[in-house]
């Protein structure tokens, strides 16, 4: 073996030391582990925000029916103008409805439902083909 053909081995034997180090090193675990949990934060904090919105919207329809019974109770006997006022306004109820919200779907969940619409639809259309070419 001469010696530039040693030197070529050697090369190409460090390059792939270097790509096997570099591709299944510690790190590589590290930072996927570390990926993982920042995007378990991050979908951790959308629902906390959908739960603080939520808990939002509750309140201010609360306090918008408290005010509301106020006026029909207070603004009648306060004067002839509230009266007037309190005559001809409709008080409106509160919906609660949107307490119960379910848990926002994370990044993954939509691209599997996107997919699994599609694979939905490419199936009817096949099923639409094969019959047309039954008839």
């Amino acid at each position: 073996m001469s010696e530039q053909e040693f030197v070529k081995e050697s090369l190409a034997l460090r390059i792939r030391l270097f790509f096997r180090d570099l591709l299944g090193s510690r790190m590589t675990a590290h930072l996927s582990v570390e990926l993982l949990r920042l995007r378990s934060d991050f979908e951790q904090r959308l629902q906390d925000k959908e739960q603080t919105i939520a808990s939002l919207r509750e309140e201010k329809a609360l306090l918008t029916s408290k005010i509301t019974m106020y006026e029909l109770t207070i603004m009648p006997h306060a004067s002839r103008v509230g009266a007037e006022v309190v005559a001809y306004q409709k008080p409106t109820k509160p919906s609660f409805s949107f307490v119960d919200m379910p848990a926002p779907k994370s990044r993954w969940q939509q691209v599997q439902d996107e997919h699994d619409a599609q694979m939905a639809k490419e199936i009817a259309e096949e099923a639409k083909a094969a019959t047309a070419a039954k008839e």
